[in-house]
C-alpha cells in the first residue's frame, strides 16, 4: 500500500528496535505522527537500524517496520538508503539527534525528499567555535541542499545551542519541552516496603542510566557526607536504573561503607509509583539538554534538587518550585539536602508547587500537541 502513497514519511530511529531507556518519548512522537498523518493520508514508515522485539504501542500503530542504515555503511549503504526512499516514495524524514548537515542530505532531496526534520535531545554544553568556523556553518545552513529544513530542540537551552554555536538561522528551530504522563502522587510507604526502608526514613531518590555521565559518583560522595560525617542516621539514598557503569558505581558504595543506606533498585517499571512514596529527588547528571527524570520528580510533589546548568533551569525555578547547585559541588549539594531536611514548611512549599509545575507545564498531551502542530507545518 505503501507504494502508491505519495509523500510519505521516514521516521529513523538510532538504536535497536529492543532498546529502552528514554526512547519511550520518541516511541511516543512516532506513534503520535503515524496516528495524525495517517488520517491524512500519508504513511509512517519507521527504519531501525537492527530489527528485534519492536515495542507493542509500536506494532499496535499501523506504521511499518523495517530494517535499514540511514548513515554508514559505505558506498551499499547508501544505495539502500535511496532504494528505501523510492520504494517507500518517501518525501518528509524525521530524525532525532543527527548531525547538522551531512552530503547524505543532499542526496535524499535529489531522491525528491522535501522536508527533513532533525528533533536535537543531544546533551552537554558546547564551548563557543572560531568566527571562521561559524562563517562556514552559517554558509552551509544558508545554501540549505547540505543540512536540514527545519530544527526541534527539547528546550531553550538547546535552541540557543543550533543557534549560537551551530550556527542554525532562528527562523529554522523552536523549542518543545518534552512532557510526561501525569502520574498520582498520593504518599505512601511503597518504597518502603519494596526496598526495606524503615519507615519514618527520608528518601532521597535519583533516576536514569548508570552511567558516569550522570554524576551518579558525586551523589554516592554525597550519601558519604550525609551519612558518615552528618550523622543523618535517617536518610537513604535510592538509585532507580540500570547501565554500564553499575557495578563501578556498587563498589564505591561497598568501599565507603553505604551499603545498607545507598540501595540500587535497578531498572524498574513501576517508577510512578516508586516516586511519590520518597521525599527528595535529586539529579546530578553533568549537563541535560531537558531531564525526564526531573519532570517526573515534580510531577511526584518531590523537594527537588538538579545542576544550574542546561536546561534544568527552564524546568526549576530556584526556590521556588525546586533548588538548583553549583554542579559537582558535593559540599552545596548536602548543604541543599540539610536545608531541606532541617525546614519542613519549606519543603512541603517546594513540593506543592513542583506538583503544580508538572501538571501546568510539562503533560505530556500538551507536548504532544505542540510537536504535532509544528511538524504539520513542516510536512503539510
Amino acid at each position: 500500500m505503501e507504494n502508491n502513497a505519495p509523500g510519505n514519511i521516514l521516521i529513523v530511529a538510532n538504536y535497536p528496535s529492543d532498546v529502552g531507556y528514554a526512547w519511550w518519548l520518541m516511541e511516543n512522537f512516532w506513534v503520535a505522527i503515524g496516528e495524525q498523518f495517517g488520517a491524512a493520508g500519508k504513511h509512517t514508515i519507521l527504519m531501525y537500524p537492527q530489527l528485534g522485539m519492536v515495542p507493542d504501542n509500536i506494532r499496535n500503530s499501523g506504521i511499518r517496520v523495517i530494517e535499514g542504515s540511514f548513515m554508514g555503511s559505505g558506498i551499499s549503504g547508501l544505495c539502500s538508503l535511496v532504494k528505501t526512499i523510492r520504494e517507500h516514495r518517501v518525501k518528509y524524514i524525521y530524525l532525532t539527534d543527527r548531525p547538522y548537515f551531512s552530503f547524505i542530505y543532499m542526496i535524499l532531496r535529489l531522491c525528491g525528499v522535501k522536508k527533513i526534520v532533525n528533533h536535537d535531545h543531544m546533551p552537554g554544553e558546547r564551548n563557543n567555535i572560531i568566527f571562521y568556523k561559524k562563517m562556514i556553518k552559517k554558509l552551509i545552513h544558508d545554501f540549505g541542499i547540505f543540512s536540514c529544513d527545519f530544527y526541534f530542540a527539547v528546550s531553550e537551552f538547546v535552541k540557543d545551542r543550533l543557534v549560537n554555536i551551530a550556527c542554525v538561522p532562528a527562523d529554522k528551530c523552536v523549542s518543545i519541552h518534552n512532557g510526561i504522563k501525569i502520574f498520582d502522587n498520593e504518599k505512601t510507604d511503597y518504597a518502603n516496603r519494596t526496598f526495606d526502608i524503615p519507615e519514618g526514613s527520608t528518601i532521597i531518590v535519583s533516576t536514569g542510566r548508570a552511567v558516569f555521565y550522570k554524576g551518579i559518583d558525586t551523589l554516592i560522595e554525597v550519601a558519604g557526607e550525609l551519612v558518615r560525617h552528618k550523622n543523618r542516621e535517617h536518610v537513604y539514598f535510592l538509585y532507580v536504573g540500570d547501565g554500564p557503569d553499575i557495578d563501578t558505581f556498587k563498589s564505591m558504595v561497598v568501599e565507603r561503607g553505604l551499603s545498607s543506606r545507598f540501595i540500587f533498585a535497578g531498572y524498574r517499571k513501576d517508577v510512578s509509583r516508586i516516586l511519590p512514596s520518597c521525599d527528595i529527588g535529586i539529579q546530578v547528571s553533568h549537563g541535560e539538554a531537558f531531564s525526564l527524570s526531573l519532570i517526573e520528580y515534580l510531577c511526584a510533589g518531590l523537594v527537588t534538587l538538579a545542576p544550574g546548568h542546561c536546561g534544568n533551569g527552564e524546568a526549576i525555578d530556584d526556590g521556588r518550585n525546586g533548588l538548583l547547585f553549583t554542579p559537582g559541588d558535593v559540599a552545596e549539594i548536602v548543604e541543599k539536602i540539610e536545608f531541606v531536611l532541617d525546614h519542613r514548611e519549606e519543603a512541603r512549599r517546594l513540593a506543592g508547587e513542583a506538583r503544580k509545575t508538572a501538571v501546568e507545564k510539562f503533560s505530556l498531551e500538551a507536548c504532544n500537541e505542540k510537536f504535532i502542530a509544528l511538524l504539520r507545518q513542516q510536512f503539510i
